[in-house]
């Protein structure tokens, strides 16, 4: 229960506000002015109740010192010191996305106090939160930035929700350009005779380059909800973000086609399905999907190279539909298999010995000349470079007619496939097309 003191200071921070709010009208109404006067008047009574419960406390202090100086000493049993007790998690409704309940309630109050304008959560904010947060200064594009603890939570669950940014080799832009370079070709070693000329061969490298692109999402809220759930409503908020955004980059990576919805970027299904790789491609023949059999998983396999199979990150890249339509049903079939993984499954899925990447923007199903599945190290075929780290925004000017409060996220990025090989070598990546 806050005491007195706490209670006085709380208000006095929200009046502070008020008063600083109608400061900085040039020309006030009747009514502002009014006001003022009044807010004044209720402050200049604040200063002396602080004042008569600091006094108070401090005596409280005082007198408490002196009985501990008087009294006798007395041996205490040693109490071992109590574990430490782990942050509070919000575990309940949409605040669950935060790191705890507090950084929950932090957000929702500022919503409320700096969105919104209330008063009182603005007062509550500043006094509990605003000596380590950002501060809330309004940005040339309208609105206001929302609280670090609010884009941690939208850019963790990017993280979780999304598959490309994982799997795909991961960089760091400082510019709106970054060139990584790529060996095309190697040098060549020859026998050579007594007194004869070395044979000069030159090593051939070219340049990957990641262009930046900007993705925004943006929704409306009605303020009444706000008022009614702050904190819920943020986890909402940073959920749907976090899902549209992951969405988006996974979209971009794997089935981009080089439209201006996918940011011109061609995604590796992609051009498995149109390129002419045909030294990358298992074209199995098979009529559906659960036609398939061990041979064609094997024989796309053995279309790797060997670079690829060796590397600790290489592995199958389906989605999960497929998994059990190919796949599953393979190894369930198979000999050897036992009751307990027929129930439970197997926690960590593999195939043929190889690890299991799932992503939900591959095929969940395919037809002639359609990708089943990838197979390789995508980090050596694909580049996910991030420019700018995910903003949050708020604004109430947009829709004030409506008295709606606008949520906008921003982030930059580019996801560069640059090595499928070739009609006549293989890349680090290979298909299984039915």
């Amino acid at each position: 229960m806050a005491t007195q003191l706490t209670k006085l200071q709380d208000r006095a921070a929200a009046v502070a506000a008020m008063l600083d709010d109608l400061s900085k009208v040039e020309e006030r109404t009747a009514e502002q002015t009014a006001e003022m006067e009044r807010l004044a008047g209720e402050a200049e009574g604040l200063e002396k109740e602080l004042a008569r419960e600091h006094a108070i406390a401090e005596k409280i202090t005082a007198l408490r010192g002196k009985v501990a100086a008087t009294a006798k000493p007395v041996e205490v049993a040693a109490v071992p010191a109590p574990a430490p007790i782990a942050a509070e998690r919000a575990t309940s409704g949409r605040g669950r996305h935060f790191r705890s309940s507090s950084d929950a309630e932090a957000c929702g109050r500022w919503i409320r106090g700096f969105v919104l304008g209330r008063a009182e959560d603005r007062a509550w904010y500043e006094r509990h939160v605003e000596s380590r947060a950002l501060s809330p200064n309004d940005n040339n594009k309208g609105g206001v930035f929302i609280p670090d603890s609010f884009a941690s939570v939208v850019i963790r669950l990017v993280e979780s929700f999304g598959s490309f940014p994982a799997q795909a080799n991961n960089l760091q832009m400082t510019s709106d350009t970054l060139y990584i370079p790529r060996r095309t070709a190697g040098n060549t070693a020859y026998h050579t005779g007594a007194n004869a000329e070395t044979t000069q061969t030159d090593m051939g490298t070219d340049n990957v380059l990641l262009s930046s692109k900007e993705v925004r999402v943006g929704t409306r809220v009605p303020n009444q909800l706000i008022d009614d759930s702050a904190t819920d409503l943020a986890g909402l908020v940073a959920e749907e973000f976090a899902l549209a955004i992951a969405q988006r980059i996974d979209e971009d990576g794997f089935i981009g086609t080089g439209a201006s919805l996918y940011g011109g970027i061609r995604g590796i299904q992609w051009k498995f399905e149109n390129e002419t790789l045909p030294a990358g491609i298992n074209a199995s023949s098979q009529s559906a999907v659960t036609a398939l059999t061990v041979d064609d998983f094997l024989a796309t396999i053995a279309k790797a190279p060997t670079y690829a199979t060796q590397s600790p990150t290489c592995g199958w890249y389906c989605t999960p539909q497929m998994h059990a339509l190919a796949m599953q049903s393979l190894a369930l079939g198979g000999n050897g298999v036992n009751a307990n993984e027929i129930v439970d499954g197997v926690r960590r899925p593999t195939f043929l010995g190889w690890p299991v990447f799932f992503n939900n923007v591959m095929r969940k199903s395919a037809s002639a000349g359609q990708c089943v599945a990838l197979f390789g190290d995508m980090k050596r075929s694909s580049h996910f470079a991030l420019r700018r780290q995910v903003a949050v925004r708020a604004s109430t000017d947009r829709y004030i007619e409506f008295d709606q409060t606008y949520f906008q996220a921003t982030v930059s990025y580019d996801a560069v496939t640059s090595d499928v090989g070739d009609a006549s070598n293989a890349g680090p990546v290979v298909a299984l097309i039915l």
